[in-house]
């Protein structure tokens, strides 16, 4: 478990052939193995409707990037939902205007 971070650090190194040395075969043996463990780690935290929208690689860093891009574009819907609530809020009369500020605090903290 000690190499299991290789994957994420190294990009995929090229086949190995017959002509790879000793010390290219060790590293290509580790990464794969962290590259095992990095994707079942990760496909076992992340819910499984949202596995099946992900593509079939076996490449964590893709996967990861993948994860990253989508994450951001929901953050910037999030964003722009509670930017919308915010300037849509209208105080009603009913409550105090005290509450109503700190809606709206509570609200710009969000953002």
């Amino acid at each position: 478990i000690v190499d299991i971070d290789l994957a994420m650090i190294y990009a995929k190194p090229a086949n190995i052939t017959y002509t790879s040395s000793l010390a290219e075969r060790e590293h290509h043996a580790k990464r794969e193995r962290s590259n095992r463990l990095c994707l079942m780690a990760m496909k076992m935290s992340i819910s499984k409707h949202l596995l099946g929208d992900l593509p079939e690689t076996n490449d964590v860093r893709e996967i990861f990037a993948i994860v990253g891009q989508r994450y951001q574009v929901s953050n910037n819907v999030e964003a722009r939902f509670l930017m919308s609530e915010l300037t849509g809020m209208r105080y009603d009369g009913l409550g105090g205007v005290k509450e109503h500020i700190l809606r709206m605090i509570h609200l710009q903290s969000k953002l």
